[in-house]
Parts: C-alpha cells; sequence; structure tokens
C-alpha cells in the first residue's frame, strides 16, 4: 500500500526555509540530471551512484532522484501514445465527414476541412516519429509558458528558478517505518516532521 502526504510547511523561519530551498534545489537538480542520463540510456544504478557523488546525497535520496526522473519519462511515453491515439480518431472524423457522399459540403466547407486535416496529419506524424523511434518531446521543468516568459525577460531569474526548484519527493519503506530522511509523525490529529 501506498500513502502519499502532500505538505505546506507553515510557521518556519528564514534559516530553516532557506535549508528547505537548498534541499528542494538540489533535488531538483538530481532530477534533471538524471532525466538527461536515462535519456543518454545509462543504466539506472551508475546514474544512482553518479547522481549520490555529484550532489552530496545519500542512495535513498539518490533512488528517489533517479526514480522521479524515470517516471516523467514514462509518463511523457503515455502522453506521447495518447496524444496519437487523439489525433488519429480526429483524422478520422474528418476523412469521413469528406468521403461521406451523402453529406453535401460547401466549397468553403471542403477547403476549411482540408485544412484543419492537413494540420491534424502533420501533429499525427509527430506523435508517430515519437512512438516509431522511441523517444519523447522535449521536456522543459517549469513549463515552457514560463521558460517563454523567461527568455522575454518577463519573470525574474528568482521566479524561474523557484518554478524549476519548487518539490521534494521521498519514499518511505515499511520496515524503516517511514523515510529516515525524513520522517513524518502523526500524534493527536497533527502531523509533524520528526527532524
Amino acid at each position: 500500500m501506498k500513502v502519499t502526504i502532500t505538505a505546506v510547511l507553515i510557521n518556519i523561519d528564514e534559516n530553516k526555509k532557506c535549508i528547505i530551498n537548498s534541499v528542494m534545489t538540489v533535488f531538483c537538480s538530481a532530477v534533471r540530471y538524471s532525466f538527461k542520463r536515462i535519456l543518454e540510456g545509462i543504466k539506472l544504478s551508475d546514474i544512482e551512484k553518479s547522481v549520490a557523488f555529484q550532489y552530496g546525497l545519500n542512495i535513498r535520496q539518490s533512488k528517489d532522484a533517479v526514480e522521479n526522473a524515470r517516471q516523467t519519462i514514462v509518463s511523457q511515453k503515455e502522453l506521447v501514445k495518447l496524444n496519437y491515439a487523439n489525433y488519429l480518431k480526429k483524422t478520422n472524423n474528418i476523412q469521413n465527414v469528406l468521403n461521406d457522399s451523402k453529406k453535401i459540403l460547401s466549397d468553403k466547407k471542403r477547403r476549411i476541412l482540408i485544412k484543419k486535416l492537413g494540420k491534424r496529419l502533420r501533429k499525427l506524424s509527430y506523435y508517430k516519429n515519437f512512438i516509431d523511434t522511441n523517444t519523447i518531446p522535449k521536456v522543459i521543468f517549469g513549463t515552457k509558458e514560463m521558460f517563454l516568459k523567461r527568455c522575454k525577460g518577463l519573470i525574474k531569474r528568482e521566479e524561474w528558478q523557484n518554478l524549476r526548484n519548487n518539490r521534494m519527493y521521498s519514499r518511505g519503506d515499511k520496515t524503516k517505518k517511514g523515510n529516515p530522511n525524513l520522517r513524518i509523525i502523526h500524534k493527536n490529529n497533527k502531523t509533524f516532521n520528526d527532524r
């Protein structure tokens, strides 16, 4: 059984906030590094050791970073398949309308449908290429929209960094009563961090 705890920290002083931000920055950087190494085809066990050494993390934390990166790749591959199926359905629908002899279409409507079909066939080909090559589209950690805003200078560097480094993923183990690095205790209907 998996238990997921989403938490918001309240009443933390600036010193602890700085420590937490530092931990999240290191973790997110390790995830991005792991993501690139997985795409390069390096074995997960080698990546885990490399992440632990390069980022000064223990093996549990490095495994969490690598697993998080692997899950991102798996979810992107699933999204590619879903998008391909979606565009396949859309192109088939338009082709059925265009080929239906019972429907009388005006020239304007036919041109619009043919133009729409062309766009959807290009998208279909785009996603088919990823499926055929077993790759994924480019992934931007921090969202593409915010990346473009940063490129245009519409958001500050600090805001962009906060978007890229705003999470931490930590697995627990039942035999160790949770995660030794980030232990959560539940007492009297209240939840506390052990550290």
